[in-house]
């Protein structure tokens, strides 16, 4: 099977990022007790972490991370799309040049903090938005990207987009 890129608010890597961290916690709060106990509460989980290190290629390597730069600086939400990982609505927290860029190779690091709040409610099928794939509204609704590619035959890929088609959810 062919790897699906990175994507986020349609800048797509040319190249997976080459390590990938998923940190996820949860909030817990602990209390002491009398005799040498203590009782823990767990609060709910926090807004994932997910960062990575990779590399731009080509002599346009520069221009591929000022693109990625021109991304971070604009700030806002969007789907955070990642091959075999259900995507996530996430904020571009962090971006890095790491030491000195080589003949026709730059090394970067990036965060992404998830956005657990923005979900939409799952619904029987919804109107694809403009550079929307099936990945995006994976996450959107709380799918998996597996029953979206089974209930929705008539799209080839689930990272190209199906922008203005009815796409099944349930």
């Amino acid at each position: 099977m062919k790897s699906v890129p990175m994507k986020f608010k349609g800048f797509t890597w040319q190249h997976n990022p080459r390590e990938l961290v998923f940190e996820d916690e949860k909030t817990l709060r602990e209390l002491s007790a009398p005799f040498d106990k203590s009782v823990v509460w767990n609060t709910g989980r926090r807004n994932m972490r997910i960062s990575g290190e990779g590399e731009l290629y080509g002599e346009d390597c520069l221009e591929q991370f000022q693109r990625l730069f021109e991304l971070f600086c604009a700030g806002g939400s969007g789907v955070l799309a990642i091959a075999e990982v259900p995507s996530v609505y996430a904020v571009f927290e962090s971006l890095k040049l790491i030491g000195r860029p080589r003949p026709n190779v730059l090394t970067y690091r990036f965060v992404f903090r998830e956005l657990m709040e923005i979900r939409e409610d799952t619904q029987r099928e919804t109107l694809a938005a403009a550079g929307e794939n099936l990945w995006d509204i994976s996450y959107r609704y709380g799918v998996g990207i597996d029953e979206l590619v089974r209930l929705n035959t008539q799209v080839k890929r689930p990272d190209e987009s199906v922008e203005g088609e009815v796409i099944r959810l349930c």
